[in-house]
C-alpha cells in the first residue's frame, strides 16, 4: 500500500512562516520559525496563532517536559564563521520567559525531545542522538547512519525524522532509547522535505518548513 495513503498525510497551511521546531504541550502546537526565529502557540484545531513570543535569539528546537519548556538558541546562526554558529539549551515558560541553561555538547545541537527526566538533542551534521546530562553534557550517544532532523519520544521509543547526506531522501522512524545497540527501524518514507516531529496524543505533526506547511499523518 502507498505510504501516502497509509499513513493518511495531511497537508495543512501554517500560520507560521517557516515551521520548523514543533512540541505538543496538551493543549497547544508549539512551532518554531525559521523566518522570524520566534515561538508561536497553536490552535490544533484550528491552525490560528494563540500566542506569539519573542526569545533572545533565533529558536531552532523545541520540547515539551511537563512543566515547561526546552529550546534550542542560535545567537550566532547567521553568521559566515561556523565557529561562531553556537547553539544553546533554553528553558522556556510563558509566564517567565527565556533562561539559558547550558551550551549544546560541542556547540552543536538542532532539535530536542524529553522522556523520563532525560532531555534529548539531535545533530544532525554529526548523525547523532545525545542523552544530556544535567548541565548539558553527553550522558550517552547514539550513532545514526542519516541526518536527524526532528525527534518526539513516546513509551521509550524515539520517532525520528530523517535525511539522507545531501538532505533529501526523507524517513520516518523509530529506535528504542534505553539500548545501547538499538538500530533505527524505518516506518515509511515521506513525501515532502521534513524538519521537526511532534505527536498530540492521536498525530503526529511535522513542517515542510520550505512551504511553510504543516504535516500531519496517524500510524496506520
Amino acid at each position: 500500500m502507498d505510504d501516502e495513503v497509509r499513513f493518511g498525510f495531511t497537508r495543512h497551511v501554517s500560520p507560521v512562516r517557516g515551521p520548523q521546531g514543533l512540541a505538543w504541550d496538551g493543549a497547544h502546537l508549539w512551532v518554531t520559525s525559521a523566518a522570524d526565529g520566534r515561538v508561536y502557540a497553536i490552535d490544533a484545531r484550528t491552525l490560528r496563532i494563540d500566542r506569539e513570543f519573542v526569545p533572545p535569539f533565533e529558536a531552532l528546537g523545541i520540547t515539551w517536559t511537563g512543566s515547561e519548556f526546552r529550546l534550542i538558541l542560535a545567537p550566532g546562526i547567521d553568521e559566515p564563521d561556523l565557529e561562531r554558529d553556537r547553539r544553546y539549551v533554553y528553558a522556556f515558560s510563558p509566564g517567565s520567559g527565556f533562561t539559558q541553561c547550558f551550551e549544546c555538547p560541542d556547540g552543536s545541537g538542532s532539535y530536542l525531545a524529553y522522556a523520563d527526566g532525560v532531555l534529548y538533542c539531535s545533530q544532525a551534521w554529526d548523525k547523532r542522538l545525545i542523552a544530556l546530562g544535567e548541565r548539558g553534557a553527553a550522558a550517552r550517544v547514539v550513532h545514526l547512519e542519516r541526518r536527524p532532523v526532528g525527534m518526539t519520544i513516546i513509551d521509550d521509543v524515539a520517532y525520528l525524522v530523517t535525511v539522507d547526506d545531501a538532505w533529501g531522501d526523507a524517513r520516518f522512524e523509530r529506535i528504542g532509547i534505553r539500548a545501547d545497540d538499538a538500530l533505527p527501524r524505518v516506518i515509511c518514507e515521506l513525501p515532502f522535505k521534513p524538519r521537526g516531529i511532534a505527536f498530540d496524543g492521536a498525530r503526529f505533526w511535522s513542517a515542510d518548513r520550505d512551504h511553510d506547511t504543516l504535516v500531519s499523518f496517524a500510524l496506520g
